[in-house]
């Protein structure tokens, strides 16, 4: 991993010659052959201490080691072009069975960058085995994570590791849940997906977020949580192009709505309302509001009115 140093930030004016210096700004240059700029910070220790990649993923390998079992750990990681974000997946010879024929393969995420915007987070992820659809962060529990106002505590990994190798029982039965959760239909599913924000990590949000529904849900008119959840991750890994590993990291942060809420699983009924309420204000509220589809109002009042007889 490349290695990132401290350097001064000069500031210029057209009509002085020569450079100041920023005192209270710091620049992080990479050690590699061609240096890339790869943060701009504050230069005092207190509010910014440089945290390294390689030492980050030295600490998830300790972490490993320190365990009984023979782990055998296989992976990749994930630098941005200018290496202000990383990006690890550490696999460790872990797996549950969401429902009969659907392995999933847990493994240790790890996230940092070089900014002030960016700390540390270690989450457990997984990986759907019949799709390669990747999965992240649905255990608030099982997250760790601190900013770059603090010194790098290597034990956040130590504990990740743990969270992984002892967390599969909590994994299963979180996905177990999800599966018995379900949504109005098809058209609710997709205004819930929407609603968490994965179409913009899409270029044809609602066709590619339709086809991922497609794809996952077996009735369209039952749909589950956990289905959904699927399409999400579907439309992640398989219909996001050319999205850096960092943005879908993201993402699937952001599909872990639809299987977090406190120490649980969201209530499907409040995620479908929310979502249609949200719709049809925008639909109503603005007058140039567009239909992502044809019918798309008519679907929601049909939702709008299915709800308030529920209530």
């Amino acid at each position: 991993m490349p290695e990132v140093s401290r350097f001064d930030v000069l500031a210029s004016h057209p009509e002085k010659d020569g450079l100041d210096a920023v005192p209270w700004r710091d620049s992080l240059y990479t050690d590699e052959e061609e240096p890339q700029l790869a943060g701009e910070v504050s230069s005092g220790d207190d509010y910014y201490n440089i945290i390294q990649y390689g030492d980050i993923l030295e600490a998830v390998a300790k972490g490993i080691e320190a365990r009984d079992e023979d782990i055998q750990p296989e992976g990749e990681v994930a630098l941005s072009d200018t290496r202000h974000k990383m990006s690890a997946r550490i696999g460790m010879d872990q797996s549950v069975e969401a429902a009969p024929g659907d392995p999933i393969n847990l493994d240790l995420r790890a996230r940092s960058g070089h900014s002030g915007y960016h700390g540390l987070k270690f989450d457990v992820g997984a990986m759907r085995e019949i799709c390669s659809n990747g999965m992240m962060a649905f255990i608030a529990d099982q997250s760790y994570e601190q900013t770059h106002s603090e010194e790098f505590q290597p034990q956040l990994a130590y504990h990740a590791v743990d969270a992984v190798m002892d967390g599969v029982d909590t994994v299963e039965q979180r996905l177990e849940q999800a599966q018995e959760r379900t949504l109005r239909n098809q058209d609710e599913a997709l205004l819930v997906l929407q609603d968490v924000g994965i179409d913009r990590y899409l270029e044809d949000p609602t066709a590619d977020l339709l086809t991922a529904l497609n794809e996952e849900v077996e009735d369209p008119d039952n749909p589950s949580l956990y289905e959904t959840f699927n399409a999400a991750t579907y439309a992640l890994t398989h219909l996001s192009e050319d999205r850096p590993q960092y943005q879908l990291d993201d993402g699937y942060e952001q599909a872990s709505q639809l299987l977090e809420y406190g120490d649980g699983i969201p209530s499907a009924r409040i995620l479908g309302e929310n979502a249609v309420q949200h719709r049809a204000n925008e639909l109503i509220e603005d007058p140039d509001a567009e239909e992502n589809y044809e019918g798309e109002t008519e679907d929601v009042r049909e939702l709008m009115e299915y709800h308030e007889v529920q209530a």
